[in-house]
């Protein structure tokens, strides 16, 4: 029976540790994402529908900004990350500061409803680079590729 149980309980962290590793990227841009807009909302007011819109518009276009830039001209086939290291690489205290942070910085310096799509654009480009540095920086240091 004991053995039975070890691998029912082998196969939850297994089932676990897949679950955090593909919850990673989508819980730390919810963070980001959120936050960011609290921030704003905390300096502007609630958005109106066409600010929200234009946060969602700047948004949109952070994250295709980075995605052209991270598949423009690649040539090697795109692989799944080793586990161990996008775990470690997805503490997203750096990532989700930095992009807070920008958010935070345009809040303040910008005065008109520009700030609502700077703001969901900064603060998205900012944590998918900032993302992808500490999993690059993970991988440096295990020696993983």
């Amino acid at each position: 029976m004991l053995e039975g149980r070890d691998v029912s309980d082998a196969r939850y962290k297994a089932a676990l540790r897949a679950t955090v590793v593909a919850s990673a990227a989508p819980y730390g841009y919810t963070l980001t994402i959120w936050t960011s807009g609290a921030i704003l909302s905390h300096s502007h007011g609630l958005p109106s529908s066409s600010q929200a819109f234009f946060f969602l518009i700047g948004a949109v276009a952070g994250y295709a900004a980075v995605g052209a830039f991270a598949f423009r001209r690649q040539s090697e086939p795109f692989s799944p990350e080793a586990t161990r290291a996008v775990i470690w690489g997805a503490l997203h205290v750096v990532s989700v500061g930095l992009a807070i942070g920008s958010a935070t910085i345009i809040a303040h310096r910008v005065t008109s409803s520009a700030a609502w799509p700077l703001g969901g654009f900064a603060s998205t480009a900012i944590y998918l680079l900032a993302s992808a540095s500490q999993l690059a920086v993970v991988h440096t240091r295990r020696g993983t590729s």
